[in-house]
């Protein structure tokens, strides 16, 4: 998949990081982040391994988010959809144009994070 013109509207500025928007299927046979984007819901969509039962695949969209930026995973948060396809994540540090490049470079070169 080559990376969207449009990935950046999933992407939107915060004071502290950015917030971007995200899709996941949970209960994937593997993981993928970032698996694709999505033009009608402008968002990004990833593939997790996890359930969604107790937080796992919320846990599991936040760590797979921090290995993908280099950061830690006490940086990351799922800040909206905790029991909902359709999440919001909150990234500290992190600005909308480093967010776009990290999400395009892997989904251009089709290296999505897959573990």
């Amino acid at each position: 998949m080559n990376c969207p013109d449009l990935i950046r509207d999933a992407i939107d500025p915060h004071p502290r990081g950015v917030l971007i928007r995200f899709d996941v299927t949970p209960a994937s046979i593997r993981l993928v982040v970032p698996s694709g984007y999505n033009p009608w819901r402008r968002s990004v969509e990833a593939k997790l391994t996890e359930r969604p039962t107790k937080g796992k695949a919320n846990h599991q969209l936040e760590e797979a988010l921090a290995d993908l930026f280099g950061i830690g995973a006490e940086m990351v948060s799922v800040t909206a959809g905790m029991k909902s396809s359709r999440k919001v994540v909150l990234i500290l540090g992190v600005d909308p144009d480093e967010a776009e490049r990290r999400l395009c470079e892997l989904t251009k070169r089709g290296e999505s994070q897959i573990i």
